[in-house]
């Protein structure tokens, strides 16, 4: 006996049977196949092509007495995805205000919903997250969403570009107490991006030893400086349990960990708060540069 193979026109039918259903104003489009959208804004109607194929593969994936449900639930995302659209057009321009905010590998895959948020992989340890800055609050970016607002289109501006542009103003300050700088404004989630343009914003950031440096929360990016006439092994014990707090405070979290960057490596450098070192630092942290020179 062998298993059915897959025909993604069945669930383009299941498509078309609830598209009348959930989006009245909608048209079905299987040589796409795409999904064409019609709403209104006030005065304004409006109107984009969402593609279909995620929905497909997804279908791919599951036995068929599932499909029903995933299209279902697929569409009334939609639903929901063009109310958040009409609100963000509340605010001005959207193209204007697209950021992208940084975040833990795997952010975005365990975020609760059914359609594809925009993101990329940046190195081993963290994602670049797309998103629309809407007043007050910041609304991560969907496949769906960034075509209904034409963001796909040649000539859209880049919200990556946009991002880093905003972040020129920067400037390390003192962390009161501490031996440690950062770069931080409250509340702005697109500040650890700063590790994306440290070439820029810390240009002497991975030369010599590097620096050790962490993203407890989205809106700062704090550097512990490397001293070889300091014991590291303490400074970087001490760097780590404070940024265990910060990111236990935060108020939107990024990252506990505590990263090593040098020349264009970033690694994480292993923490357990729970022993004594609480760091494992690499060879070229524990030996004093110094005292490598005296002998």
């Amino acid at each position: 006996m062998t298993d059915t193979p897959f025909d993604p026109r069945q669930v383009l039918d299941l498509v078309a049977d609830l598209l009348p259903v959930l989006l009245p104003d909608a048209e079905l489009d299987p040589a796409g196949p795409i999904v064409k959208l019609r709403w209104s804004r006030g005065g304004l109607v409006s109107s984009a092509e969402v593609g279909l194929t995620e929905l497909v593969d997804r279908c791919r994936q599951q036995p068929n007495h599932l499909w029903p449900r995933t299209v279902d639930d697929w569409l009334r995302a939609v639903v929901a995805e063009i109310g958040t659209a009409t609100d963000e057009h509340l605010y001005g321009a959207v193209a204007d205000r697209q950021r992208v905010t940084l975040r833990p590998q795997g952010w975005t895959a365990s975020y609760d919903s059914v359609l594809a948020g925009l993101s990329v992989p940046f190195g081993r340890y963290f994602e670049i997250v797309f998103g629309i800055q809407s007043g007050p609050d910041w609304h991560r970016l969907s496949q769906a969403r960034r075509v209904m607002h034409g963001l796909h289109l040649p000539g859209s501006p880049s919200g990556l570009e946009l991002t880093l542009n905003g972040l020129t103003g920067l400037t390390l300050q003192e962390v009161a107490g501490t031996p440690y700088q950062r770069f931080t404004r409250p509340g702005d989630q697109t500040v650890g991006m700063a590790l994306v343009d440290h070439d820029k914003l810390l240009p002497g950031g991975g030369k010599g030893r590097g620096s050790v440096l962490a993203l407890p929360s989205t809106d700062q990016l704090v550097v512990c400086p490397v001293d070889r006439k300091q014991d590291m092994q303490a400074r970087v014990d001490e760097f780590a349990r404070w940024v265990a707090k910060a990111h236990a405070d935060a108020t939107d979290p990024c990252s506990p960990g505590v990263y090593w960057l040098v020349g264009e490596l970033l690694a994480e450098l292993p923490v357990d708060l729970d022993v004594t070192p609480s760091v494992t630092l690499p060879k070229a942290l524990r030996s004093p540069f110094w005292r490598r020179r005296r002998n």
